[in-house]
């Protein structure tokens, strides 16, 4: 009863920081506790023992109010202040800097007097400081600003790992005489990523770091991998989180025995093994619940998992609030509590059904791994659509086929660490655990390639479908005991719905309607033309946004049912047109890549060129006005003048009759433009320069004489769009689009 108690107070506790999180406004938050303190008290009166839970879980929730209202008065609220604004900043490294091509990044904790022990992120574009080592102290004049904004958004993702605020150096950083504080995982965690270089292979080295050590900012620009194990749904094997601590102390055991000295040692361990990859919340999480299943047999106490899982929660949420908003700790906590409820369940049920299977141990593996990947989906599903867009359908096949050779991968890869001390036996070992990462990706590669292997949602009517599933499900669970009622039923349903969608959605963009799409990437421009028997897309970059360019439009047109682009057209090689190519060519097959001529020696977008290259795609170079025809769908390429970045294109696009012209930064070339566009029956522009106030000039929209302009724009700091062109727009009849108030906007054609 004791640990129900508990249970429910923790549950309590962190109910109340999630609420302050995502649902109380901070004006709220104080009367918020007094009505949970008021009605906890009151249930709290004699004669009704019965609702002491709820009273339990009512104080609990107004302490959980408290104390996300201390945390923040102690941390944001002391920033508010600053908040852009410039100051003399002194402060102390906290980590390595990370060096980009034109900028330093470092992580510091603040000293003196304003904003004392506050954490902080620093950018040095001097590139001063990519030398610096934990500990050292520094001084500067920095402008100050919140870290809960990017490029214009509400982003919670510092403040969730207690980063507070962001300050960019105006002048040159000063190192400061005097010892800080003593960094020594930070060492050791630097001195394994040197060894895990030097005795890995170059194609599997940046796989092994994430593995062992959680660091993925290496794999993340192998664009290849990263999409194939993310279509895989094996980017979970490269966040530490429980998984690999149960790999690790099954290590241990095996090693160690399981005897009291045994679990002592291996409980340090496991908490060294959290600390060296970074205590995110999810490795804190697994680290809590192990020791307490570690220690409840040497305590003669019986390890209870949802007490642990409520306790653990709780505890994480104590130490930072803010940590709620962690999507590695929404989706750890979600897994374990899937796997406590559901995954049981669901290997008795398979063992009933198919007897035959408990007869092997390969029938065994199999059935327990479908019960818990199914389970960890339970929960864990509706929160990777909500923060990524997309459904894993095949996550259960990638387990099956690969975790073992994860689970040997991970303790071969420790292994070979260890014995890297003897340089040929490290080596030996690391070759033998690099075929094992290989055949990973091999499985990732192929199931990733499957047109099922992942559902995007960017469709909102997959995203229907997902909630009436789930709806579906929970209706259908009040059948107890009728396999067909309660299983059969629901599943089937939804599997006819979703086949009925898809084909829907097939038809649609296929044999359908024609459709021209500003893509939403931010600030750039990528403009799909979906006709009935060819794909166009013209641009595909932005700037400002986190989100790749080339996925997001990937996305688009993955769920449109268009896996093949017949030709992609980049106005401009910059990042603001072309940034997102090569993540496109790994999410889609492109037949023909186009583009201007450019002047010998300007930056090319080598990164472009590159992944062309890989894929075997020989670029087309255009010097002149050119004319193409795809199917139905017509294109006019107009060259523009060449300028210091060599020359830009604009693109007519005649779909089945409907006429839209997809333009550049135009400024002079509009003179000309409006020549072309006199003689032609246009019924859409799409302006890649943003609305700038040098664009769309009143003589070439009446030129033009198009019904609708879309903009194609995001955060910018350029003051895009310009006032004096969105008057011009609506001055000559337009209806006006914006990407950035609208999202991507969709012209779908009548036939």
């Amino acid at each position: 009863m004791g640990t129900r108690k508990l249970t429910v107070a923790a549950g309590g506790f962190s109910a109340a920081i999630f609420a302050a999180n995502y649902v109380l406004p901070p004006d709220l938050l104080s009367n918020a506790a007094i009505v949970s303190a008021f009605l906890g008290a009151l249930l709290l009166l004699p004669g009704r023992r019965w609702l002491r839970p709820a009273a339990i879980a009512l104080m609990s929730f107004t302490l959980g109010i408290l104390a996300f209202q201390v945390n923040y008065d102690s941390t944001v609220g002391k920033t508010l202040d600053f908040n852009g604004e410039s100051h003399e900043i002194y402060a102390e490294l906290t980590d390595y800097p990370t060096v980009y091509e034109d900028y330093c990044r470092l992580e510091v904790k603040l000293l003196g007097d304003e904003l004392p022990g506050l954490r902080a992120i620093v950018y040095d574009n001097d590139m001063s400081c990519k030398e610096l080592l934990p500990g050292q102290r520094i001084s500067f004049t920095g402008s100050v600003r919140r870290a809960d904004t990017v490029y214009g958004e509400s982003y919670d993702h510092y403040y969730s790992q207690g980063i507070y605020l962001k300050i960019s150096a105006q002048s040159g950083i000063k190192l400061e005489e005097g010892q800080g504080s003593c960094y020594p995982i930070l060492k050791l965690n630097r001195s394994l990523v040197q060894r895990i270089e030097e005795i890995f292979p170059e194609d599997t080295s940046h796989f092994m770091q994430a593995l062992l050590l959680g660091d993925k900012s290496l794999l993340y620009k192998d664009k290849g991998l990263h999409l194939a194990l993310t279509r895989a749904s094996f980017m979970h094997i490269v966040a530490v989180s429980g998984m690999h601590v149960a790999f690790l102390v099954g290590l241990l055991r095996l090693l160690l025995g399981s005897g009291k000295r045994c679990s002592l040692l291996c409980l340090m361990l496991v908490w060294l093994f959290v600390l060296l990859t970074g205590a995110s919340p999810s490795a804190v999480r697994a680290g809590f619940m192990q020791s307490l299943q570690l220690t409840a047999p040497l305590l003669r106490r019986e390890n209870d998992p949802p007490t642990s899982l409520s306790l653990a929660l709780a505890l994480i949420l104590l130490e930072n609030p803010f940590s709620a908003t962690s999507i590695s700790l929404q989706l750890s906590f979600a897994a374990v509590a899937g796997i406590f409820c559901f995954s049981g369940r669901i290997y008795r049920f398979i063992a009933e059904k198919f007897p035959r299977l408990s007869q092997s141990r390969a029938g065994t593996y199999a059935a327990a791994n479908a019960a818990s990947s199914l389970g960890v989906m339970v929960f864990t599903t509706p929160l990777t659509a909500i923060h990524f867009g997309y459904i894993p359908v095949l996550a259960i096949l990638s387990n099956i086929a690969a975790l073992w050779a994860v689970s040997l991968c991970f303790c071969l890869g420790w292994t070979a660490c260890a014995l890297s001390l003897l340089p040929w036996l490290g080596k030996l070992t690391a070759w033998l655990c690099a075929w094992l990462a290989r055949y990973v990706f091999l499985v990732a590669a192929m199931i990733s390639k499957l047109p099922v292997a992942v559902l995007y949602l960017e469709n909102r009517m997959l995203l229907g479908w997902l909630l009436g599933c789930y709806g579906l499900f929970v209706i259908c669970a009040h059948f107890k005991r009728k396999f067909w009622l309660r299983i059969a039923l629901p599943g089937s349903l939804s599997l006819l719905s979703l086949i009925t969608i898809m084909c829907y959605v097939n038809y649609d963009y296929n044999k359908g309607r024609d459709t021209i799409a500003a893509i939403d990437v931010g600030q750039g421009l990528c403009t799909a033309a979906l006709g009935e028997d060819s794909t166009v897309l013209i641009g595909c970059g932005g700037l400002y946004r986190l989100d790749d360019a080339g996925e997001l439009a990937g996305q688009y047109l993955i769920s449109r049912g268009r896996q093949k682009v017949d030709a992609l057209i980049l106005p401009e090689l910059s990042e603001e047109y072309a940034g997102g190519v090569p993540m496109l060519l790994e999410m889609v097959e492109v037949e023909r890549l186009i583009l201007p001529r450019i002047r010998v020696g300007q930056n090319t977008m080598k990164e472009v060129l590159e992944a062309a290259e890989e894929k075997g795609i020989k670029p087309e170079y255009i010097d002149s006005d050119t004319n193409i025809s795809l199917g139905k769908m017509g294109l006019e390429l107009l060259v523009g003048q060449a300028d210091t970045h060599g020359r830009r294109l604009s693109v007519l696009v005649d779909l089945d009759g409907y006429g839209a012209l997809v333009t550049c930064e135009t400024g002079e070339e509009e003179e000309r433009l409006e020549l072309v566009c006199r003689k032609r029956d246009i019924q859409l522009l799409v302006s890649g320069s943003h609305g700038s106030s040098n664009s769309c000039s009143k003589s070439f929209l009446d030129a033009l004489g198009a019904e609708s302009a879309v903009l194609s724009l995001g955060f910018n700091y350029q003051d895009c769009p310009a006032e004096e062109t969105l008057e011009r727009l609506e001055l000559c009849g337009y209806n006006v689009y914006r990407t950035d108030l609208d999202g991507t906007v969709e012209m779908r054609i009548s036939e």
